[in-house]
């Protein structure tokens, strides 16, 4: 897909000193700019995923301890 990126000087400069250094095309470091960020995007979803199964997990934990001391009579009576 063609498309026309508008740079101002300062990031226009930039990007050609990253081209020139790094021997490639503006377009490619471009590229290479938008799938890196896009990773890091993908990563901080997975991370906050994780937490909120992390979350979910400890609640679920934190019910059951409180279900068994709101129960251990019942529970008591039960294991005799």
């Amino acid at each position: 897909m063609a498309m026309t990126l508008r740079l101002d000087a300062a990031d226009e400069d930039l990007l050609r000193a990253v081209a020139d250094r790094e021997k490639r095309t503006m377009t490619d470091v471009v590229a290479i700019a938008v799938r890196e960020h896009a990773a890091r995007l993908h990563a901080a979803d997975e991370d906050a995923a994780l937490a909120a199964r992390a979350e979910r997990r400890a609640a679920a934990a934190r019910a059951i301890r409180e279900s068994i001391a709101d129960n251990r009579e019942a529970l008591d009576l039960l294991s005799q």
